[in-house]
């Protein structure tokens, strides 16, 4: 066999290398290395080439698990993102559905005395007074508070929300007659002695009665109106 040039050994190294040449190719190669330290040097710079250094595998090694820990931060970090985003939903909502009780619910608002007509006060057989109230600006009106201060006047408050709404009549709240139990107020406040009835507040009322005013007897249809089992 004639003798092998070292280029085109050099070229076969690689096919060498990974055991790819043929067996007389391989022969053939193994037998001129033995001879030839050039190629044979080729051959072990082929081999550093490919193999991988421990300290690049130990590197590798930390760079994924930086990486991998870098992941798991980042899945934390997106959970927590994700409550706090529900918790601001919640309190947004909580806010929300808050300030629309407070608005349209939630009776708060005094109702100035001077929309409000108090006439045909009388006293039931039974003693009740009654009167008819008139509310004139035309809103709604859903509750009346009952309050009474430590000198026996006891105040009957209309209320609204802050944003009020037109009245949907008929409502007897804002046209129509209604009674006061004396008795059985003064019952309910362990004997408390009423002395006056007003329509409205300590600072802006209407008197509709006070103790030793004579008041005239209702009418039949005021009386058959409030006839009670």
């Amino acid at each position: 066999m004639s003798k092998i040039s070292c280029n085109i050994v050099k070229d076969m190294l690689p096919l060498y290398h990974d055991s790819v040449c043929s067996n007389d190719s391989k022969k053939m190669v193994e037998e001129h290395l033995s001879e030839c330290d050039s190629c044979k040097s080729e051959l072990d710079r082929i081999r550093d080439d490919i193999k991988i250094p421990k300290k690049e595998i130990e590197k590798n090694k930390i760079d994924g698990k930086a990486i991998k820990n870098i992941s798991m931060l980042w899945k934390r970090s997106k959970v927590k993102s994700f409550i706090k985003g529900v918790m601001i939903s919640t309190l947004l909502i909580s806010f929300i559905i808050l300030g629309y009780f407070l608005l349209f619910t939630w009776h708060i608002t005094n109702v100035p005395i001077d929309v409000v007509e108090i006439k045909n006060v009388s006293e039931l057989a039974d003693g009740k007074i009654v009167y008819h109230a008139e509310l004139t600006d035309g809103l709604s009106l859903n509750r009346i508070k009952y309050d009474m201060d430590e000198d026996g006047n006891f105040y009957l408050t209309p209320l609204r929300p802050i944003i009020k709404t037109k009245a949907q009549l008929p409502s007897s709240l804002v046209k129509g007659y209604d009674f006061f139990d004396i008795k059985r107020q003064e019952i309910n406040r362990n004997g408390a002695e009423i002395k006056a009835l007003y329509y409205g507040t300590p600072k802006d009322n209407i008197l509709i009665w006070k103790k030793g005013m004579d008041l005239p007897k209702a009418s039949d249809e005021i009386e058959n109106m409030f006839q009670f089992e």
